[in-house]
């Protein structure tokens, strides 16, 4: 009898222990009557060609990193949990109220991996969803969150402009938001178009505007021609001036008041911490054509930098305001306003008052 007893409890204890861990791992349950039912599950094939078991009905998310919370909160603002990374000051207004204080996860993986386990476990995500560029280590990575974690981990790739219009796809599939996602490939997919044909134009026989992009209080940090963070500026049928192949150049270039002389551009964009204002009193900066013909710019960063930072579908909007400041008899002041008003419908959930939109473009 004792025997019985010993090996009741030892079965009892597995069975408590065994829907313990599950309960850790598993969606969260729907109470239905007296019984407790999970969502069901369907396979997603994700950008890594991993197949991952999702639940049916996705409603609570946790974004691996900055450009998953910038696709995401384009597609599914109101389905956070938490946030990869704090939001920027400039972003916040434009979230709905109960997201704007959520928990910090930290970065999900690689070298610099901050993850809050507790915090994560705690938000009860369905899935962590990441949203990038394809690494070489990217299954790898994903199988690793998911193993650590419990939680479904599937990757979105989002490569370049030309590929947002399948981003958008793949994410509605996901998310079972198709109608919406169509809405933002279509946009994206025009956009690419858009660029294209300014393209053209510019190639029969007219030249390109050239053009310097300057950060910092000094206005001598740049992002160098040919670099994922210039795409826009090439994009909308402009030069960057900073050709900088012969020193590795990339993102962030501290250039010299005698190159930017000597490469004298066309036009100048100014931006994080450097101000058009403030640089066109300089007596150095007044040497330039551009600031005596009066072409230097302020880039709009609400709720994100229309040009570079983050190299993402901020700069959809960026491909019309900067070929319409280089080519106004290509793109009129009226097509900008429409495209303007269009894409923070669709993207951002907000109806542009004149007053902001005069403030964005002027």
């Amino acid at each position: 009898m004792k025997l019985f007893k010993l090996m009741g409890c030892c079965l009892m204890f597995g069975l408590a222990l065994s829907q313990s861990l599950f309960a850790q791992k598993a969606p969260d349950a729907v109470s239905s009557g007296s019984e407790t039912q999970y969502p069901s599950m369907w396979a997603f094939t994700d950008s890594a060609g991993r197949t991952v078991q999702v639940p049916q009905s996705i409603e609570k998310i946790a974004p691996s990193g900055p450009m998953a919370q910038i696709f995401l909160f384009t597609l599914v603002p109101d389905r956070f949990v938490g946030w990869s990374s704090k939001p920027a000051p400039e972003l916040v207004p434009y979230l709905p109220q109960k997201t704007r204080n959520l928990p910090i996860f930290g970065q999900f993986y690689g070298t610099a991996s901050t993850l809050n386990m507790e915090a994560l476990i705690s938000a009860k995500p369905d899935i962590i969803i990441d949203v990038g560029e394809r690494k070489p280590s990217i299954a790898r990575d994903m199988d690793d969150v998911q193993s650590r974690t419990g939680i479904p981990t599937v990757f979105i790739e989002a490569a370049s402009f030309e590929s947002y219009g399948k981003t958008y796809r793949d994410l509605g599939r996901l998310l079972k938001t198709e109608a919406q996602a169509e809405k933002l490939a279509q946009f994206s997919e025009s956009a690419v178009a858009f660029s294209k044909n300014v393209q053209d134009q510019i190639g029969k026989g007219r030249a390109k505007v050239r053009l310097y992009y300057g950060e910092e209080a000094s206005g001598l940090v740049t992002i160098a021609a040919g670099s994922l963070h210039s795409q826009t500026i090439e994009a909308a049928g402009l030069t960057n001036v900073a050709d900088l192949s012969n020193k590795g150049g990339s993102g962030r270039n501290q250039v010299s008041m005698e190159q930017l002389l000597l490469w004298d551009p066309d036009m100048i964009l100014f931006t994080n911490g450097a101000e058009a204002s403030v640089l066109q009193k300089d007596s150095l900066f007044r040497q330039l054509r551009a600031v005596q013909q009066g072409r230097v710019y302020d880039i709009p960063v609400e709720p994100y930098n229309w040009i570079a930072r983050p190299p993402s579908i901020n700069r959809l909007v960026g491909l019309y305001w900067l070929a319409h400041l280089a080519y106004p008899d290509l793109v009129s002041q009226q097509m900008l306003e429409s495209k303007v008003r269009e894409y923070y419908a669709l993207f951002y959930h907000t109806n542009l008052s004149d007053a902001d939109l005069k403030r964005f473009i002027r």
